[in-house]
């Protein structure tokens, strides 16, 4: 029921003013309203989110030729507004349906668990940064799998562990056009490397900080990853 609630503001929006002559589309500016609860810094430094062009909001990044949010950047970089939810919150990812050509997103350092309520095909998505949250169990890999488009994934320090299965069915990543990964800091085994291989284009890997037992080349790609053990 909520998720159609959020869709009829999206479409009032839209039949109401899609876009603004200033340069920010009002769809977008809806959805970032809707996010606004989500992240309370946002209002911290910068122009505060609220009335006019949505474009020069703090942490928003639009494009020069069409108006729509290119970049969005929601990483906190404190812990007071978050204490009462230490153990984590799950963000629900259908908030971004709107941006259609958004193709950078940071989530960084905000205690988020998981995603609920796939409905965001973010198949624009270039670069997605969720380093220091609290990824427990993998949960929120499945979640990934439309973003295909994806170039850069950032899970430093998650809480991640076992391995992530990018070819296989349970949780399918299909991220054929990965070039950057980093996976340091996290509870990873030696179990990854198998998956790894199936990144045809994966230029960067970090894996610094895991539970490696020891030296190991990544079959297919010639990519030595060092020993590499938590103290």
């Amino acid at each position: 029921m909520e998720y159609w609630k959020l869709v009829w503001v999206f479409v009032l929006a839209f039949l109401f003013g899609g876009y603004q002559s200033e340069g920010c589309w009002e769809i977008e500016k809806a959805a970032l309203l809707q996010l606004k609860p989500f992240f309370p810094h946002i209002n911290d430094e910068g122009i505060s989110w609220g009335k006019g062009n949505c474009c020069r909001w703090n942490g928003v990044e639009c494009s020069t030729s069409t108006g729509r949010v290119t970049r969005l950047f929601l990483e906190y970089r404190s812990v007071e507004v978050y204490n009462n939810i230490s153990q984590g919150w799950y963000l629900n990812i259908s908030l971004f349906l709107p941006f259609h050509e958004l193709n950078s997103l940071d989530l960084g350092n905000s205690y988020i668990a998981g995603f609920i309520d796939n409905h965001s095909f973010m198949n624009k998505l270039e670069i997605l940064d969720l380093s220091n949250n609290k990824l427990l169990g993998n949960n929120i890999l499945p979640y990934l799998a439309e973003f295909t488009s994806l170039k850069t994934l950032l899970l430093d320090n998650c809480g991640l562990e076992g391995s992530i299965d990018i070819s296989g069915k349970k949780r399918q990543l299909r991220l054929a056009k990965l070039e950057v990964l980093d996976l340091s800091f996290n509870y990873f085994n030696n179990s990854i490397f198998s998956s790894l291989a199936a990144l045809p284009h994966l230029k960067s890997l970090n894996l610094e900080c895991n539970l490696l037992i020891q030296s190991t080349y990544i079959q297919g790609k010639g990519t030595k990853v060092d020993e590499s053990r938590r103290a």
